[in-house]
């Protein structure tokens, strides 16, 4: 691990430090084993950059660590493909139980043995979101369309003062506007 000339500001170590602590405490509950990693790379990656050495950073990350109870010997994942050689020498001694977690990505087919292709559950998922959502909007189109054709019935018995049709049209308006409405806030 080759020492830089200029060294590692102090200073540069308190505010990744405090950076850190601020994301770590506010999404504490749903970080994974890969985010932790990730964002510690970025840290790694801002420190090397800013002059420190490779021990230095070690050293500083560790610190930042177990000031906030984290044990980096827990952490059993992590994306390593991408980063500066530099980076990930740091990240393995920091998190040594760490392997690389690589998976992917989500719109890439795979070819099962019969040659056809399997799709990801992330994109049935997709897919069933917005057939849910398409019927959801014909729904509520179709309801804004009979709204809008028994309010024009409405205001024609109205001119040829017909009561009945008033009182059927006034209220087929009122409940497909009820249907509407729900159709467009989700209810339905």
């Amino acid at each position: 691990m080759a020492n830089n000339k200029r060294g590692c500001d102090p200073v540069s170590i308190r505010l990744e430090a405090e950076d850190f602590r601020l994301w770590y405490t506010k999404f504490r509950d749903v970080i994974s084993d890969l985010s932790l990693v990730r964002r510690v790379s970025s840290i790694v990656y801002n420190l090397l950059n800013q002059g420190c050495s490779e021990e230095e950073v070690v050293k500083a990350v560790e610190d930042i660590l177990r000031n906030l109870n984290v044990d980096p010997l827990m952490i059993k994942r992590g994306e390593f493909q991408g980063l500066r050689g530099d980076v990930v020498e740091v990240l393995k001694v920091v998190f040594p139980n760490a392997i690389q977690e690589t998976k992917p990505p989500f719109f890439i087919n795979e070819r099962n043995k019969r040659g056809k292709s399997q799709q990801p559950p992330v994109n049935r998922q997709v897919k069933k979101a917005v057939r849910r959502t398409l019927r959801i909007r014909g729904t509520e189109a179709l309801s804004w369309i009979i709204l809008g054709v028994s309010s024009i019935t409405a205001i024609i018995s109205l001119v040829i003062n017909n009561k009945l049709i008033l009182g059927i049209s006034s209220s087929l308006a009122l409940i497909f506007l009820i249907v509407a409405l729900m159709a467009h806030i989700r209810m339905i």
